[in-house]
Parts: structure tokens; sequence; C-alpha cells
């Protein structure tokens, strides 16, 4: 894979006029839909960053719901990407006033069939999910279900929302015609101020 920013140090991720009202959505609703937060070919570029990392099945509760990780350590370009300072300064603006001391990071696959079961994190000042990759239709399933609000994300769409209060979860994958074997990755940035 050749090299590559995904973004510049001078990119703004939001501009600075729609930081209050996002700031006052999440004091609200204690999450914040941002739609388009990279471009497409930026999502993809991280998403092809995680192909060597290692994969391990993980469950939520449930036995028979699983689906595929992988962590991101300092050094990989998703982990690098998530501790970015202007999107740590984005996600401590949001959650504020805190100062973030440290990340957690992985990417969560989902193939046909597969979803993550309603339920609340246990650790965690605030949570970035950037969507990767998703299916073609909302009628395929993919949607992360925040609070009860669907948001269906398409690559380069992301959500900051506080895991440990409001429950989530996502729909289950749908194969179709025309996806005989839909993925659905995103990508996970724990921050614990």
């Amino acid at each position: 894979m050749s090299e590559r920013n995904v973004e510049s140090d001078d990119h703004h991720f939001v501009r600075h006029a729609d930081l209050q009202d996002l700031a006052s959505i999440f004091v609200t609703r204690r999450f914040v839909n941002l739609p388009g937060l990279i471009r497409p070919d930026d999502a993809a570029y991280l998403l092809e960053s995680t192909e060597g990392n290692a994969r391990r099945r993980v469950r939520c509760g449930l036995e028979n719901v699983s689906w595929e990780e992988q962590e991101l350590v300092a050094g990989d370009l998703s982990y690098e990407f998530c501790r970015h300072p202007e999107l740590t300064r984005l996600i401590e603006a949001l959650a504020g006033p805190v100062t973030i001391e440290s990340l957690m990071c992985w990417a969560s696959r989902y193939g046909a069939g597969e979803y993550i079961n309603p339920h609340r994190d246990r650790y965690g000042t605030v949570q970035l999910l950037v969507c990767l990759k998703s299916v073609h239709s909302r009628h395929q399933g993919g949607a992360l279900v925040v609070a009860g609000t669907e948001l269906f994300l398409s690559a380069g769409d992301a959500v900051v929302f506080d895991a440990t209060c409001l429950e989530h979860h996502t729909t289950p994958l749908v194969a179709s015609a025309e996806q005989p074997t839909p993925l659905r990755v995103v990508l996970v940035g724990r921050y614990f101020a």
C-alpha cells in the first residue's frame, strides 16, 4: 500500500462555527451524527490499512451473536487517524470539558447475519465510530441504533456517542442478489479522559 495522508494537519473535521451547535446537541442527546466526516476514498484507504491485522471473533453477551474484530495499536494508520490532534480536539469539545488521556481502537467487521446486540459499554468517556464500508441499501441492514435512533452510515460517515450511557446496537446484515456476501466495517475509537 502506498503512503498517503488521510487528513492533512490543516484539515478541519468540523468547522468552528458548527462546533458549538454540535456540542449543544451532544450535551442534550449524548450523541452526534457526523455525515461525511471523511471522504469515502479515505475510508477505503483506512479499511485497506487494516487488512494485515489479525482478526478474532468477539461476542457481546449472547452466545450466538458474534463478529470479527481487529485490535489497532499505535503505529497502525487507523489508530493514528483516531488520535489525530484535530479529531481529538473535536472529541474533547463535544464531551467537554475533558482532556483525552488515552485511546483504545479497533475495527469491527460484520458479514451476512451478523450484528451487535443491544448493550451499553462498561468503559470509556466517549466513543467515535467511523464507517469504513457499508452495504448499498438500508434494506440490507447494518444500521447503527443509538438511543433508539437508527442511523444508516455510509463510508466516511461517523457518530460520536456516550457508549456507557446510551444503549446501542446494529441491525443484522442481510444478503441480497446484488450483494450476496455483504460486509460492513467500522473503525471505533474509545477515548478516555
